[in-house]
Order: structure tokens, then sequence, then C-alpha cells
């Protein structure tokens, strides 16, 4: 209840002003789904045919990714950024990872009680 609280003790325009950021965001992200649901109906219904509609998915993975994934992209370049000038890059050393061959021995059940 203290962010509520905490809410409600800030002044008027600036409740007002976080109020409309909360809608922008929410419609955006609404109209974003909404959008690309309905380029995908309206193709499909322009374009009945099997390939067409193979072709346009598979140029719509190759062109748009993912919100999660760009998100995700900036964040890590946002993070490797910040240590860069913070000079934390310098005390990190980089070396290869050894990948292990896998194991190919058989494999041996375990003694049930049961199996009497």
């Amino acid at each position: 209840m203290s962010f509520l609280n905490d809410i409600q003790k800030q002044p008027q325009h600036v409740r007002e002003i976080m109020f409309g950021f909360c809608v922008i965001i929410t419609i955006s992200l609404v109209g974003i789904v909404w959008f690309r649901s309905f380029e995908e109906d309206l193709f499909v219904m322009l374009n009945p045919e099997a390939a067409d509609q193979e072709k346009f998915y598979a140029e719509r993975d190759q062109r748009t990714p993912l919100i999660y994934a760009s998100v995700t992209s900036a964040l890590g370049d946002l993070r490797a950024t910040m240590y860069n000038a913070l000079g934390f890059f310098n005390d990190y050393t980089f070396s290869e990872t050894k990948q292990e061959p896998e194991y190919t021995g058989e494999v041996h059940k375990l003694p049930l009680s049961g199996d009497k």
C-alpha cells in the first residue's frame, strides 16, 4: 500500500503525465499486436495461394525481429557500453572454452527393490 500512497502524494501534474505515458505505452503495445495480426489476415485474404503465403511468412520472419529479442539485444549493448566506459573490460580475460566429447558408453539401470 505504500506504493499507492507514494503515488497519491505526488502533485497532480506529475500523476497526469505518468498516466499519459502509461496510456500511450499500452495503446502502442496493443496497436503493434493488432497491426501484425491484421497485416497477416489481410495478406491471407488477398493471396489464398499457399506458395505466396509461405513466401510472406519467410520474408516476415527475416525482416522483423521479435520485440523481446530487440529489447534484450539493446540492453546487452547498453551493458557492454557501460562496462567499456567504466573500464571493467580490462579486468576480464576471455579464453576459449573446451568442449568435452560426448559420452558414448552404455546405460545401466539402477536396481530397484521391486525387481526381485
